[in-house]
């Protein structure tokens, strides 16, 4: 499938590290995705799925509601933001498994411990709520599986402080602006 990920609004700079992911994931794996905005990452992690064959779940989680950040406030479609969601992210939805419209602390309780191959937080930027996520999805991770985020940058010295406190043995991808937990 042709990726269609740079037609929908929003902010991915990590294709590089997802195509990595799907590539290192064993079969059948699990992943989550958290804070997907409008889908332009889910897109694009889909569209990876799909085209290496395996059998990988992705579920995702948002809460649909924006953030505090100025760019989401003036957004146009506030409001309706998991309606756009899945407009975009329909061709792919094949490999999509459950939606989750939910803050991410919430939705780590539906998910048993170490049952996830990989889980990548988007989410919010401000330390305490970077915190709770990693709090509540470090443990979710399978033995080999990868927790990850973005935006460890000091544009974002909340994710920053958070990672670097809770996550010690991290990995940081300076390029793509991600941190790894292995």
């Amino acid at each position: 499938m042709r990726h269609f990920y740079s037609e929908i609004p929003g902010w991915f700079t990590f294709s590089r590290f997802y195509r990595e992911a799907i590539a290192s994931a064993p079969e059948p794996a699990r992943f989550v995705e958290i804070g997907v905005w409008k889908g332009r990452s889910t897109a694009f992690l889909g569209v990876e799925i799909l085209n290496s064959a395996k059998r990988i779940r992705l579920d995702v989680v948002d809460t649909f509601q924006g953030s505090d950040e100025l760019v989401h406030q003036q957004d146009a479609d506030l409001g309706r933001l998991e309606q756009a969601f899945r407009r975009n992210i329909e061709p792919v939805a094949a490999v999509i498994g459950t939606i989750r419209s939910e803050p991410s602390t919430d939705a780590a309780l539906h998910y048993r411990d170490r049952s996830l191959d990989f889980v990548f937080i988007d989410a919010a930027h401000d330390y305490e709520s970077v915190k709770r996520d990693i709090q509540a999805w470090k443990p979710k991770i399978k033995r080999d599986g990868i927790l990850a985020g973005h935006d460890y940058h000091p544009e974002w010295p909340g994710v920053v402080r958070a990672v670097d406190e809770l996550c010690p043995t991290r990995t940081v991808l300076r390029k793509q602006e991600c941190w790894v937990v292995y």
